[in-house]
């Protein structure tokens, strides 16, 4: 049920462990901990360390000195319910405040709004033989709603001693109907830089991915499942056991481009923490419900499950660990919720005029070649129906740590083929799946003798071995869907050109490796539903001959009380320099 190091190390042993539910695993901790007559400070004085011992280096604060030394660090960013409109913002507290701890908004850095903000507890106990290791922290929250669609705002948290963070802006979605080009980026299975058995070693390559996004300015980014890794190698090693204070690490790390870009976060076999209490009946997403403030638009019991759009791109987090036939830990625990609201989702997506493409994100993979995982035979037969009932895009994957590109699948084969710089046709060529779990763990390899292809490297057999985990285990396949496979790190960078009724909108999708190198590219095309705009025809008109000009002197617009006039007719609030650009009135 858990193979050995895919599911978090927490302190049960592994001779039961591999056999347990989440929700065996949740309940087993519980008993544990009730049995062993521990205080919480105790518990505390064992471990991480309460919530100054997880602090880092607080950066560039502004403000009084803090006699406590509690500061915020780690700032991420999701959208709420309606991207047009609401913003969740979030960081963690490096101690305890002596207030409340509020957020300024506004439109520029005289901001001119407070949002509250929801502090929310975390506390970890893992035994660990007859000791208990342990820590606190202290996330903070804060919901803007109420926001107009694309729209730049500015942003900084307040803490009671009057120092703040400093200033960050986000923009909010377009307007429905807003054709304006974007772009959005996504990756799976990142972890921490330098952690103890990632094998990377150094900054690179999660910290440079997360450098190139940040200079990339998405509108959005998407990790598809295994986020920070915090029970370290997942090898359920005693000395590599479950730290909650990585998440700490991991967040400080992603904040150059979260605390500016919605980070959109779906949940992997490393994701499931079974030690907190979450009430979910023990599905392992306590941690997450504190750290994380996700849309909630899914499905009532499965909070990573949510979909939101973002101008002509509808969105879609599911949730694979309800799916898998290959880690069951947390299988079927939706009782089928899921799928159904997928179903009613992606019809909505498909009925709506305003979403041309559909993409899908999750973790285990429906199609995949890699000698880690391969592909899921729960995902593959819960999924892919549906994205062939409603013509799916795009399908983002994670769990195997390589990047692998699929020719569109449709019916379970190769509609086509779709070699670098291809052209596809999602409305009859089928579904593009891609495997993107290149995000910064050590790296997998691939099943079969063919080796790598991407651009510059094109040899190698076109019909590959692999194998499929379904309920009754491994099955061998011979497939010819595989396009493109790289074992490095890369991430995705999609370019999305909307359109207007009856052109074809198209959706670019570079491959770009840890140092900046594009190996693989497809373009996505579908055509826009609906009337074609024509402008139309111009009517030549006959007008008599004006009477002769008389002379007179030009009108002078009046200019606003506090403004001077330019030589260019243009005015400008009175003092201004040269240095920014005059307002056209």
């Amino acid at each position: 049920m858990n193979p050995e190091g895919e599911t978090p190390d927490l302190g049960i042993p592994r001779r039961l462990a591999r056999d347990m539910t989440v929700a065996d695993q949740h309940e087993w901790i519980r008993a544990e901990l009730r049995r062993r007559p521990i205080t919480r400070r105790a518990a505390l004085r064992g471990g991480i360390g309460a919530l100054a011992g997880l602090a880092l280096a607080h950066g560039p604060w502004t403000g009084v000195a803090r006699a406590a030394e509690t500061g915020l660090v780690g700032r991420h960013l999701a959208f709420g319910d309606d991207p047009r409109t609401s913003m969740a913002i979030a960081g963690e507290l490096t101690g305890k405040p002596a207030g409340k701890v509020l957020l300024d908004l506004g439109l520029d850095t005289g901001y001119g709004a407070t949002v509250p903000v929801e502090l929310r507890e975390l506390v970890s106990q893992v035994p660990r033989g007859e000791d208990v290791r342990g820590g606190e922290q202290l996330f903070a929250h804060a919901r803007a709603e109420g926001l107009t669609a694309g729209t730049t705002y500015h942003y900084r948290f307040r803490l009671p001693d009057g120092s703040t963070t400093p200033d960050a802006t986000f923009r909010t979605a377009p307007a429905k109907g807003d054709r304006r080009p974007f772009t959005f980026t996504a990756f799976a299975d990142q972890g921490v830089a330098g952690n103890a058995g990632d094998g990377n070693g150094g900054a690179a390559p999660p910290n440079a991915l997360t450098a190139l996004i940040a200079q990339d300015a998405p509108a959005f980014h998407l990790l598809a499942g295994d986020i920070c890794y915090a029970d370290r190698a997942g090898r359920g090693e005693r000395g590599d056991s479950f730290n909650p204070g990585l998440w700490t690490r991991y967040f400080a790390a992603i904040e150059k481009s979260a605390a500016h870009t919605p980070w959109m976060f779906a949940t992997g076999n490393h994701d499931m923490e079974a030690l907190y209490d979450d009430g979910d009946s023990g599905h392992g997403y306590g941690g997450h419900a504190a750290r994380l403030d996700l849309p909630r638009t899914g499905p009532s019991g499965c909070p990573s499950v949510y979909a939101f759009t973002h101008g002509c791109v509808g969105v879609v987090s599911v949730d694979a660990n309800d799916l898998s036939t290959e880690i069951r830990a947390n299988t079927g625990y939706s009782r089928g919720a899921q799928v159904q609201w997928l179903t009613d989702t992606l019809a909505a997506f498909r009925a709506d005029p305003d979403v041309t493409f559909v993409v899908v994100f999750f973790h285990h993979c429906a199609y995949s070649t890699s000698d880690s995982h391969a592909s899921d035979g729960g995902v593959r037969s819960a999924l892919t129906p549906l994205f062939d009932r409603f013509s799916v895009d795009l399908a983002v994957q994670g769990h195997n740590h390589q990047y692998e590109r699929t020719d569109p699948i449709r019916g379970g084969e190769a509609a086509r083929e779709a070699p670098d710089r291809a052209t596809v046709r999602p409305a009859t060529d089928g579904t593009t799946y891609i495997c993107v779990g290149s995000g910064g763990r050590r790296s997998n390899g691939w099943l079969d003798d063919g080796g790598a292809r991407y651009r510059g490297r094109t040899g190698g057999d076109r019909e590959i071995r692999s194998r499929v985990t379904g309920k009754d285990g491994e099955k061998s396949e011979t497939v010819g869907w595989s396009r493109v496979r790289y074992a490095g790190y890369a991430y995705l960078r999609v370019e999305v050109q909307p359109e207007v009724p009856g052109r074809i909108a198209t959706m670019r999708v570079h491959a770009v490796t840890d140092d900046g190198e594009e190996i693989d590219r497809v373009d996505l095309a579908r055509p826009v539903p609906g009337v074609p705009v024509v402008p139309p025809p111009a009517v030549p008109s006959v007008s008599p001959a004006p009477p002769p000009a008389v002379p007179t002197t030009p009108a002078v617009p009046a200019v606003p009380a506090g403004w001077s006039r330019t030589p260019t007719g243009l005015s400008v609030p009175a003092g201004s320099t040269g240095s920014s650009p005059p307002r056209v009135l």
